[in-house]
């Protein structure tokens, strides 16, 4: 099927705005996405025109009001994030700990929403930002959700991108961080993405028991010594079933039966 030039390109652009922490210029846009700039110049002026796209500070572009309009429905035709508010507050405040919610799309995650602790770690991601599966625990705990063989479609078998010393490089390793976060009741991310970051994190169950998303609890990794992630992984599951009996989920194990 041939693909629309145009139409790619202005998807391209909005998915470069949505996941970057700082509004972007039309230079910065065009450089990022090999788009001359004077065709991302005509696709941001439409996409103002049509409030999709609006500028707080001269010549720089961020998400506008009419995209909100278009894409939250889509979310609360989930009742997801909706359902998690309160369930993300709770369990920030129960942990003293920021907490993430992201779903997946192919063999990337998808950040939807997050609750910022006390603590000192400042970790903030704006929801639409993607990030590996094979090496977060959010990721880790949609995978250990699926069987070996849909972990293996997902992720295929080839060599997995490293980002610090202690992330999982291979299918093996990866199948074998899955069965323990089977056994364990949440996946581990200890310093995989990040040098001095670890988190845990657990699936969020559909009424079918496939998961819809995952929420994490991030800490600096000196604190994640191996009685602090028992004590927070039996709050973390708490709250995860809590939620995914709220989307239908009538289970009482996250993995298996």
């Amino acid at each position: 099927m041939n693909k629309n030039r145009s139409t790619v390109r202005t998807i391209e652009i909005m998915h470069l705005i949505a996941s970057s922490s700082n509004e972007l210029t039309i230079t910065e846009i065009s450089h990022s996405l090999n788009i001359p700039k004077s065709t991302t110049h005509q696709i941001i002026q439409t996409l103002q025109e049509l409030k999709i796209l609006e500028n707080s500070k001269p010549k720089t572009y961020r998400l506008g009001i009419r995209f909100f309009e278009m894409a939250l429905p889509a979310f609360a035709r989930m009742d997801l994030r909706r359902e998690a508010e309160s369930i993300l507050e709770d369990l920030s405040a129960k942990t003293g700990e920021s907490v993430f919610m992201a779903t997946h799309d192919g063999d990337q995650i998808v950040y939807l929403d997050q609750v910022m602790g006390p603590s000192l770690l400042r970790l903030s991601v704006n929801p639409g930002t993607r990030g590996p599966m094979h090496c977060t625990a959010l990721g880790k705990a949609i995978l250990a959700s699926f069987p070996n063989e849909k972990v293996t479609e997902i992720i295929g078998e080839k060599h997995l991108e490293r980002f610090t010393d202690f992330t999982i490089q291979n299918h093996e390793q990866l199948i074998n961080d899955l069965n323990k976060t089977r056994a364990r009741g949440f996946a581990i991310d200890d310093r995989e993405l990040f040098p001095d970051i670890s988190c845990i994190a657990a699936p969020v169950l559909r009424s079918t028991g496939e998961p819809v998303a995952a929420i994490s609890i991030v800490s600096h990794s000196s604190r994640m010594n191996s009685s602090r992630i028992e004590e927070l992984g039996v709050l973390l599951q708490e709250a995860v079933l809590n939620l995914s009996r709220r989307l239908g989920f009538e289970g009482h194990k996250l993995f298996g039966k």
